[in-house]
């Protein structure tokens, strides 16, 4: 089925499909971004427009599922078709950084290995 994703006013977020609820994201999230890792291996990132009040979302990295992203009023959605079977949210401007880096940056919240593999 996958996962629907639909921005709202006031810094919401409605989940709807394998997942059915609103997350009221914290002020970090609404400030410096934020993204949602899924279980297929897609990053979705996400910032609000200040000055517009619009949400907008972006594919940081494609995974096994189908993602598209609609304007949809105000706001940006995104449906990620497939099977899902987890999806976290990390909320700052620091989200998303490479394993390699620094130790002492407290503010990662989500570590990627983003080293390329090579087919055997």
């Amino acid at each position: 089925m996958g996962v629907q994703i639909e921005a709202m006013d006031g810094g919401k977020l409605k989940l709807t499909g394998d997942v059915e609820t609103v997350l009221d994201l914290p002020a970090s999230a609404v400030t410096d971004g934020f993204s949602f890792a899924f279980s297929d291996g897609t990053l979705l990132k996400g910032h609000h427009d200040i000055g517009s009040g619009r949400c907008h979302f972006a594919v940081a990295a494609e995974g096994a599922g189908i993602v598209r992203i609609m304007r949809e009023g105000r706001h940006d959605g995104a449906k990620i078709d497939g099977q899902i079977e987890w999806m976290t949210l990390a909320c700052g401007s620091r989200t998303l950084c490479p394993i390699h880096a620094k130790a002492q940056d407290d503010g990662r919240q989500l570590v990627l290995d983003m080293d390329a593999k090579e087919a055997a």
